[in-house]
């Protein structure tokens, strides 16, 4: 089992989380962190400690991060460094949230090919509405075709 810290800027994450708990349902290894305006790095640190301590040693860890390079994102790779079991990625968003609990409970899934996977679906449910509608289009016209031929 791999159990998820969600974080990022403000209250990002949280917002994140309660909506991603609307649709799931409420999931014990799952964790909003928040950063507030007045806070610093120590205490991001101190806020993924405690969440860690819920879930180490029996489960391995993904952190999912707002941004790249932000304060989230430097204090949780400053705990993941060097250490076997977690993860950090950067560029959460609700989908890839939910499609990361869809599969934190899969038996045998490491935290490895979880982030692995999450990789890819991020950028294969990045869509642009005019792009899906020109395939929907370019579809339908392949169609006509075919009944025609």
């Amino acid at each position: 089992m791999v159990a998820i810290i969600v974080a990022g800027h403000g209250r990002i994450a949280a917002g994140m989380v309660e909506a991603a708990k609307m649709i799931f349902g409420g999931k014990p290894s799952l964790e909003a962190i928040t950063f507030e305006n007045k806070e610093g790095i120590e205490d991001l640190k101190r806020h993924y400690q405690s969440a860690l301590v819920k879930f180490m040693p029996e489960k391995e860890i993904l952190f999912l991060i707002d941004i790249f390079g932000g304060s989230p994102y430097n204090a949780a790779i400053q705990l993941a460094y060097g250490k076997k079991g977690i993860e950090v990625l950067t560029g959460v968003n609700l989908p890839l949230l939910l499609e990361a609990l869809s599969l934190q409970n899969q038996p045998g899934i490491t935290v490895k090919q979880l982030a692995e996977h999450l990789k890819k679906y991020s950028q294969q449910s990045f869509k642009i509405f005019s792009e899906e509608v020109r395939k929907t289009e370019i579809s339908r016209q392949n169609q006509v075709e075919d009944d025609l031929s």
